[in-house]
């Protein structure tokens, strides 16, 4: 058993919240609905038993999403944006037959907090609110720490989202939504190795009263991850033997599996949208045109690798830019990766590379559509060092390997008894230390990026770039 991150007691108490612990990689997760929750997702239930609902497609809503990145307090482990374009496309997929759909709201938040960025329950409690944007879907997305792949607090309404859960295709975010906007498990009632009162049956007979409360969900006990189809057969009150149904987003069949809500549920989700009062009934989801590389030109190669400016024309519409850099062209191995608000950025490299980069242009509603545009190359030069950073000689201060891989040993040897600092390209701490001279010191680093190491002595500093894929 590990522990789930429940409120304290007295808010608990106050709010009558749900908390929702959702989608663990291996390991079951609880959720738990407070009861003024039932009764509002059991009276709107009844409405559907009744005929009052329509289950009908309904127009297109526009449902703003606010993101925000946690890193520690170093500011290492961010999600990528690479990644979450992707997961913004998928999930806008996945809720394309019930008439959501999500568009980005402001700029993304990065938030550098070691309690939050490890999904710790009481820091998110007592300081996500503090970020949240009111009047949108705040999703927060993590490095990791916690048990889960994903939460949902209602109490705070807030959804948390572990980076290493949401890659291409997965679910993790559609189904903690699908939390968000009131949805419990298709198996509710068997969370934590529980068995519920009421057991629903196949037949349909009891599905108003027992399990998630739909009755176009196929009964389902499995608490647990499980492949498709599951692997054994279930058994109801009537001795009936079946297999729950795979392709529901809020069961725990594996992503692969999952392909969609119930008319029932898209139903309910728009139900609690609408009581939300969030989305409006337009946004910009065009195609736009791609961006022209301005500077440097195509072939530079006097481009200082510690202040590379990189600009590119404005396009009409477009809500933000997204700017790749990679070394040699390996667009799958990002030395830069990130969203502009501008037509310009201004970036540090590792020196003496060619660089391939590009842009593409988006609007808030569509990261999916609008294509990179050509790339365009330049080649770094490693830049002069001050004449306060010569008295040590450089060649002394050695690193290697240099570059190396994530959680790599590497050494350090220092010319002299120094004070050694590793920090990243934004100037964050990574590891301070005092190394006597000539000393060699074994370090890792479990996060890729360009780092700056640099020795100290009575004044006199030496630095040299550490490059961790």
């Amino acid at each position: 058993m590990f522990d789930y991150p429940f409120m304290k007691q007295n808010i608990l108490l106050f709010f009558s919240v749900l908390a929702l612990f959702c989608k663990g990689q291996n390991k079951p997760c609880a959720t738990q609905m407070g009861s003024d929750q039932i009764k509002e997702l059991r009276a709107f239930q009844q409405k559907l038993s009744l005929g009052e609902v329509s289950l009908g497609k309904k127009s297109i809503q526009y449902v703003p999403l606010k993101i925000h990145i946690l890193g520690n307090n170093k500011g290492i482990g961010y999600y990528s944006i690479h990644n979450l374009m992707q997961t913004l496309c998928d999930v806008n997929e996945d809720f394309l037959s019930t008439g959501f759909h999500f568009y980005l709201t402001g700029s993304i938040d990065y938030i550098d907090d070691d309690d939050l960025f490890n999904g710790n329950s009481d820091a998110i409690w007592n300081r996500a609110d503090a970020y949240k944007t009111t009047g949108a879907v705040n999703v927060f997305f993590h490095g990791g720490g916690s048990e889960w792949c994903g939460v949902y607090f209602p109490g705070v309404d807030v959804v948390f989202i572990k980076n290493a859960c949401q890659g291409a295709n997965a679910t993790t975010l559609t189904h903690e939504l699908g939390h968000f906007f009131s949805l419990p498990h298709t198996f509710s009632g068997w969370e934590s190795n529980n068995t519920p009162l009421s057991i629903e049956k196949v037949d349909g007979s009891n599905c108003r009263n027992s399990g998630d409360g739909f009755c176009d969900t196929r009964a389902d006990y499995v608490s647990v991850r499980w492949g498709c189809p599951l692997s054994y057969n279930l058994v109801d009150p009537n001795k009936v033997s079946f297999k729950p149904d795979s392709s529901i987003y809020m069961s725990y069949s594996l992503d692969a599996c999952q392909t969609r809500f119930s008319n029932e549920q898209m139903a309910t989700m728009r139900n609690n949208l609408q009581g939300r009062n969030i989305a409006k009934d337009n946004e910009n989801i065009s195609t736009l045109l791609s961006p022209v590389l301005l500077s440097p030109v195509n072939g530079d190669t006097n481009q200082n690798a510690s202040h590379v400016v990189l600009k590119w024309s404005a396009v009409p519409g477009a809500f933000a830019y997204h700017l790749q850099v990679a070394r040699f062209g390996a667009f799958e191995y990002l030395s830069a990766d990130k969203l502009i608000s501008d037509t310009s950025a201004t970036i540090e490299l590792y020196g003496k590379w060619p660089y391939t980069w590009r842009v593409r242009a988006f609007t808030a509603a569509n990261t999916c559509t609008s294509a990179f545009g050509s790339a365009s190359t330049f080649t770094t030069y490693e830049s002069v060092v001050g004449m306060a950073e010569i008295k040590l000689e450089m060649d002394q201060l050695n690193i290697y390997p240099n570059p190396l891989n994530a959680g790599q040993t590497f050494t350090i040897n220092a010319p002299a008894k120094s004070e050694l600092m590793i920090t990243n390209t934004d100037g964050r701490i990574v590891l301070i230390t005092q190394v006597s001279q000539l000393q060699s010191t074994f370090f890792s680093i479990n996060d890729a990026g360009l780092y700056i190491v640099s020795v100290n002595n009575s004044g006199s500093i030496s630095r040299k770039k550490l490059l961790v894929q």
